[in-house]
């Protein structure tokens, strides 16, 4: 028995003590044998009798009798009744757990030893590409989606559980909303098509400390349609498998639970069970149409114990309307959950939790839109939001949010007007240098809006030289997104460092150089460094939502040194320079993402992003001068699957002329234990020089496929992950006679592979593989080690 359930009964039973010896007490509560949640509204009886009592809405009831029966009867509607033999006159405390009730229908064919509920949805599987209205070529439709975030001001689970059940139907009580804050409120208007939509308005009021970052990244991370038609329900990044997906089977148990007589005719009400907890598979129950076989109104829960993170109690309902072409169009979607957010505890909020509510109403005949003075059904409304914001934004809560939160989205610490980063650029440890410290800055929009200054100050302590850059950016007035840059550096820096991998640029925190968790948490020294000044001129423009572009503008020096020599036929040279022009154009289509000040940050996309880069440049290696054209394209995604994730890069390149080596392209190698997967984890930095290239990265992460089936391991929320990366390339000899190649570099004459197998989610930050080199193994090559990183997922 659960002890908090054990001495809540226990309270009650003891102010009933004092009853009469012969007065039969029963206090208790009624639960599912499925999933273990209550019964609201159960019937408990005497049997033969009309003396009992109706459970309350989560399942407790109260029961007194001065009679002699013996016999307690329990039943609800969905569920087989359940006898209990009592003794008269005693004080009883009980838990009750029913079963689900197979209810056989009389218009349904019943064929002994099968479930009927297999046939029905099996049925509604073959109608799902007619019943899914948003894929036909005739769909049209607008949709108001509202977003709530409410940050609970208590701990007390029976309060959040309270809060959170009103939330989800849109009747949270005037006396619950003050033990609530909201943190963010957003209204978004689009106008839906087959298989897209387009954004018509946005308004949104937050937290100008934190919502504007982590709660906008948080809400934009959720999937907008909740298409239960569909294979899986994505949710910030993870895929639930639908009841009417194709292996449903697999994960669901189904009951056929009763039918009912509407104005649109007769519906079957089918409850729906996942085989395993652990799954990412609901609970809930469905209504279908007898004469369409379309879904009217689904109502699902992911069970508690389900393999995700941070994320519980997530609810989600569904209805659809009738219209005169007799099809079933959405009318509206709630989801509701609350996250158990660690990460932002303070003294008064250990454990504080966050509320989220997001409400869609699609309008696709004349009906009415959602009211826009209250917020996802609540009494929140945009009038009276800035007035709670502005109480909340002092507190140590929101302060420690919004220092963690800026530094997890963008790699920058504000303090005032001045933002310290990117953060994993203030200690790194290199042979040159030694242990390196510095101190990089920019203002922020404390300062100027449309305007960035910055820099960095370095000091090795082994070399006492002082290194510098120093940047700055403008945004030009203009209804799209132009920036113009400008930029100096005079440091060290990876030897393969990659000015056209524009991938590392998405993510604020990887830099595809040497920083503190590649040489200082990686307990190593950087080897492969060297000298470079660097001069840099830029500028960026969004074309449309779709595609940007940006042209660079390059003068580089690159120094020569023991690790970088430059020579040929003996003859050796003290730099090579290089001017070059670059042309970028990035596309994807739908995809989200957030302004911080001059930075942008892609939130979520589950289509591919491409990229094609064009550059042409000129070289100088003492008296010979020389020129040259790259040109590359690249493509990534992560694709969704019914069992997790797969994602995958992949680059093609072609170097046109003959350059000296530094300007040849290299697979990004690692000699780092950790794993990434925009490397090649057990390939060495500029092991393989070629200038016609072909890379492929991959990695599949399941959700507990596996390991949700083990006893006990199961518990520990694990995840299954592999990884396969491949390399080819070819190299003309011809660049040898520019400048000889270093003796660590070498041409690819066979195709690299790399294979890893691990576990992630482990405590819910890290990953371990173990990845095995499968070519190019020469003596002296390791052919496997273990790959650790840390990894935070929902």
């Amino acid at each position: 028995m659960n002890v908090k359930r054990f001495f809540l009964l226990i309270t009650l039973f003891s102010t009933l003590i004092v009853t009469r010896a012969q007065e039969t007490v029963i206090v208790g509560q009624v639960f599912s044998e499925a999933d273990k949640t209550p019964i609201p509204f159960a019937n408990v009886l005497f049997k033969y009798t009309t003396k009992g009592a109706q459970c309350n809405q989560e399942g407790y009831f109260l029961l007194r009798n001065n009679g002699i029966e013996t016999t307690l009867v329990i039943s609800s509607v969905g569920f087989k009744k359940k006898e209990i033999k009592i003794k008269p006159g005693q004080s009883v405390g009980l838990e009750v757990y029913l079963a689900e009730d197979n209810t056989l229908l009389q218009d349904v064919l019943v064929i002994p030893g099968m479930n009927p509920a297999l046939d029905l949805i099996k049925k509604v599987r073959m109608m799902k590409s007619l019943n899914d209205v948003s894929k036909h070529h005739t769909f049209a439709a607008t949709g108001t989606e509202q977003n709530l975030v409410l940050l609970s001001k208590v701990n007390q689970r029976n309060v959040s559980k309270r809060i959170f059940d009103q939330l989800l139907t849109g009747n949270l009580s005037a006396s619950d909303s003050l033990l609530v804050l909201p943190l963010y409120m957003a209204e978004v208007k689009y106008s839906m098509v087959k298989s897209s939509k387009k954004e018509l308005s946005k308004n949104i009021f937050s937290s100008p400390e934190v919502g504007e970052k982590f709660i906008a990244h948080l809400v934009g991370e959720m999937e907008v349609n909740l298409n239960f038609y569909e294979s899986y329900i994505t949710v910030f990044g993870k895929s639930m498998i639908s009841p009417l997906s194709t292996i449903g089977n697999s994960y669901y148990t189904y009951f056929l639970n009763d039918s009912i007589q509407t104005i649109t005719g007769k519906q079957y009400k089918v409850h729906f069970r996942s085989k395993n907890d652990k799954n990412l598979a609901f609970n809930g129950k469905m209504w279908i149409d007898s004469a369409t076989l379309a879904i009217t109104s689904i109502e699902a829960e992911l069970p508690k114990q389900a393999n995700i993170n941070f994320i519980h109690n997530l609810k989600i309902n569904k209805q659809f309307e009738q219209l005169s072409n007799k099809l079933w169009y959405p009318r509206n979607d709630d989801m509701t959950m609350n996250l158990n957010y660690e990460l932002m505890a303070d003294s008064l909020h250990p454990k504080p939790e966050i509320f989220i509510k997001r409400s869609v109403l699609y309008q696709v005949s004349n009906k009415d839109s959602l009211p826009t003075n209250h917020f996802a059904q609540t009494t929140y409304t945009q009038e009276n939001l800035n007035d709670k914001l502005r109480d909340l934004n002092n507190t140590p809560l929101l302060i420690t949010a919004k220092y963690m939160v800026n530094v997890a989205l963008t790699a920058y610490l504000p303090i005032g007007k001045i933002s310290i980063g990117k953060i994993q650029d203030v200690l790194k440890i290199n042979d040159i240098e030694g242990l390196r410290m510095t101190l990089p800055f920019k203002t922020n929009q404390n300062l100027w809006k449309n305007v960035s200054i910055g820099g960095s100050v370095g000091y090795g302590f082994k070399s006492e030289i002082v290194k510098y850059s120093a940047n700055g950016q403008v945004r030009i007035p203009s209804n799209r997104r132009r920036i113009l840059g400008v930029s100096y550096l005079d440091d060290y820096r990876r030897i393969d460092y990659n000015y056209n991998n524009f991938l590392l640029t998405e993510n604020p925190l990887l830099t595809g150089d040497e920083d503190i968790s590649s040489t200082v948490f990686a307990f190593k020294s950087a080897r492969k460094v060297a000298q470079r000044k660097e001069y840099q001129l830029s500028f960026t423009n969004d074309w449309n939502n779709d595609i940007e572009s940006s042209i660079y503008l390059r003068a580089n020096k690159l120094f020569s040194n023991a690790i970088l020599p430059m020579t040929l036929n003996g003859i050796e040279y003290p730099s090579v320079q290089q001017q070059s022009i670059t042309f970028a154009t990035r596309f994807s289509s739908a995809e989200k993402t957030y302004e911080d000040h001059l930075q942008r940050i892609y939130i979520a996309n589950k289509r591919p992003v491409f990229y094609s880069v064009m550059e042409i440049g000129k070289y100088t290696l003492g008296a010979t001068t020389g020129t040259y054209g790259k040109l590359s394209g690249l493509i990534k995604q992560n694709v969704k699957l019914n069992i997790g994730q797969f994602n995958y890069v992949a680059d093609i390149g072609v170097i046109i002329g003959k350059v000296p080596y530094p300007l040849l392209q290299y697979p990004s190698g690692c000699e780092t234990g950790g794993y990434s997967l925009y490397s090649y984890n057990k390939m060495n930095y500029m092991e393989f020089g070629t200038d016609r290239y072909l890379n492929f990265h991959s990695e599949l992460m399941l959700n507990g496929l596996i390991v949700n089936q083990i006893p006990l391991i199961k518990y520990l929320n694990l995840r299954e992950i592999f990884s396969f990366n491949l390399a080819y390339g070819s190299l003309n000899e011809g660049h040898r006679a520019i400048l000889d190649y270093p003796r660590y570099m070498n041409p690819m004459t066979k195709p690299y592979q790399e294979f890893g197998a691990g576990f992630t989610n482990i405590f819910r930050i890290l990953s371990i593989q173990a990845v095995w080199r499968l070519s190019g193994l020469n003596p002296g090559v390791d052919g496997w080690g273990l790959r650790g990183y840390i990894d935070v997922h929902f």
